[in-house]
């Protein structure tokens, strides 16, 4: 592995365990655990500032690696069928089984609408096909070709991040919220804006991110909201400073080359792991929390492996390239070498 990617793959698998870790503990104290307040609510609920910006200013490094250059049609077909078809196939089953599991109760106002207004936290795949769409038309008029052009762009994305602009459906604002982030990935890696690793300015900027938590953790700073210029502010620097460090982990690179898998199926593992525990009479919320990850990150791993053996659910629920046939090959002959 490239030392490069190793540190990409790196802050991919620490984005997984955050959002793993996220989804164990529940958005609020109506699902997940449960949790009201506390240690994991409040650590929770302070990794809102990184999760997502961290999953998309990564996408935004990746994306600079082989930008839309010539074909934006089959640059969006191979977006669509990697993002949005594991989208239709993995998020109606989830819906499907959240409705098997609830009985009577509805769980989606009306089936008609089924991902025209995005379900649960598959909103993130089908507001990122739409960041690429709006980069292949940045990159066709050649707003993207220079540092100014890129710095207006996403002042301008940042100006709207900040502004009340919500629409419920395929997840616009989802897509408004994650532009700057991946706008500002890109323009790091095409730009070489920074150094990697630069100790120096992570220490800089490490030191000052730790505070802001703590101070918040113990609630002298105010939780700020998403879509507000603090969150995205600390949002940016956090993202940054993460890069900066140069991190790397072989564990959590291992985790990061099956970011997506583990971000489409962990779900269903950790509601699993959850409930099985808890029928089992396991109350501890550490052990249930670690089980529960666990089981989120190992799982979803496994399942691309299975799924990756066939080709047409590999494209289905993975969004993979089908596997093209073998080409008939000649007969070897009697005295060739065997390889």
């Amino acid at each position: 592995m490239k030392d490069e990617q190793f540190r990409i793959n790196t802050l991919r698998g620490l984005a997984c365990m955050l959002l793993v870790a996220y989804h164990v503990i529940g958005s609020d104290q109506t699902n997940g655990l449960k949790i009201a307040d506390g240690f994991y609510r409040t650590i929770s609920d302070l990794l809102s500032y990184l999760r997502m910006p961290l999953f998309t200013f990564l996408s935004g490094i990746v994306y600079a690696y082989k930008p839309c250059q010539t074909n934006a049609v089959n640059f969006l077909q191979k977006k669509a069928r990697r993002l949005l078809l594991p989208m239709l196939t993995v998020g109606t089953v989830f819906e499907l089984l959240q409705q098997f599991i609830s009985g009577d109760k509805p769980v989606v106002d009306s089936w008609f609408l089924l991902h025209i207004i995005p379900v649960a936290h598959y909103w993130f795949v089908e507001s990122l096909f739409m960041v690429f769409i709006l980069v292949t038309i940045l990159e066709k008029v050649k707003f993207l070709n220079n540092y100014k052009t890129w710095a207006i762009v996403l002042f301008v994305s940042a100006m709207l991040y900040c502004m009340p602009i919500t629409w419920p459906y395929f997840s616009f604002s989802g897509f408004i919220y994650l532009t700057p982030f991946f706008l500002a990935g890109m323009g790091v890696q095409r730009y070489n804006l920074i150094t990697i690793p630069n100790r120096p300015l992570a220490l800089v900027a490490l030191l000052p991110m730790v505070a802001l938590f703590a101070l918040t953790y113990i609630n002298i700073l105010p939780m700020w909201e998403p879509r507000t210029l603090p969150a995205l502010l600390i949002g940016f620097a956090a993202c940054i400073t993460l890069l900066a460090l140069g991190l790397k982990s072989k564990l959590l690179a291992r985790i990061g080359a099956f970011s997506y898998s583990i971000y489409l199926f962990h779900v269903f593992f950790t509601a699993f792991a959850r409930i099985l525990f808890g029928k089992l009479g396991m109350v501890h919320v550490e052990q249930i929390f670690i089980v529960s990850l666990t089981a989120g990150i190992v799982g979803p791993i496994i399942i691309e492996k299975i799924l990756a053996r066939f080709s047409l659910l590999g494209v289905l629920f993975l969004g993979k390239a089908p596997k093209k046939p073998h080409a008939l090959q000649a007969p070897t002959p009697v005295h060739s070498n065997m390889a």
